[in-house]
């Protein structure tokens, strides 16, 4: 990949191939992803599209190919260099919400602030909770909330260091129907306040339909998502 284009995108996936246990899960994977940008990849179970989230988390390696975060080609860095740079580069957000069942949902938000040897932003941390309809919970615990309420503050808490690229792996997978057209307006909502990148996998073609480009991981290949 030319490395002047590489450095100009948020995300850049360059010729990334992968393959699980003796199974081959995709080859050849390139896309490129612009600030402000949304982008989809829709998979059935066991395509390989969490596997390819995790690649563009740093947190697996391709066999092939490489991964940029605005210029820098993730895998020529140490794992702690790789963890460092995540962390103000990517907020995650999971199907399983990973919420500190110990911390209330203000306190889970500004953990990023700690982990990265900061003084949490109150303020940030208290608006965040505010984008996202959650002020009213803020001294309230993971166990004093619904599941649609904990994504609510897992995606505040991906915003907290206001990283340039979000990933979201399945986010509404563990909600009702309801739940998961409100949470997934919710990010959208924050990730356009914010202007970030995000990509979100999901087997959902309804909620793929509200990011601004899809593309679809089947028989080893991504590529344009047509609805049948």
């Amino acid at each position: 990949m030319n490395q002047q284009l590489a450095s100009s995108t948020t995300l850049a996936v360059a010729g990334v191939s992968k393959t699980l246990g003796g199974v081959k899960l995709f080859t050849e994977v390139n896309l490129q992803l612009q600030q402000g940008q949304s982008l989809a990849v829709i998979g059935e179970s066991g395509s390989g599209k969490s596997t390819l989230l995790h690649l563009m988390a740093g947190l697996d390696k391709p066999d092939t190919g490489e991964v940029y975060w605005a210029g820098t080609a993730i895998h020529t860095l140490s794992t702690n260099q790789i963890a460092a740079k995540r962390l103000r580069h990517v907020g995650l957000v999971f199907q399983a919400y990973y919420l500190m069942p110990h911390l209330t949902a203000q306190q889970n938000i500004e953990l990023p602030f700690l982990l990265a040897s900061e003084k949490p932003d109150h303020s940030r941390c208290m608006q965040l909770l505010e984008q996202v309809g959650m002020a009213h919970k803020a001294g309230s615990y993971p166990r004093e909330m619904s599941g649609g309420e904990q994504q609510r503050v897992a995606i505040a808490r991906a915003l907290a260091l206001n990283p340039p690229l979000i990933l979201a792996d399945e986010p509404t997978g563990n909600l009702d129907e309801d739940n998961a057209e409100r949470v997934l307006q919710v990010l959208l909502e924050a990730c356009s306040a914010q202007g970030c990148a995000l990509v979100m996998v999901t087997h959902s073609a309804k909620a793929a339909s509200h990011l601004n480009h899809r593309l679809n991981l089947a028989d080893h290949h991504l590529a344009e998502f047509n609805k049948a």
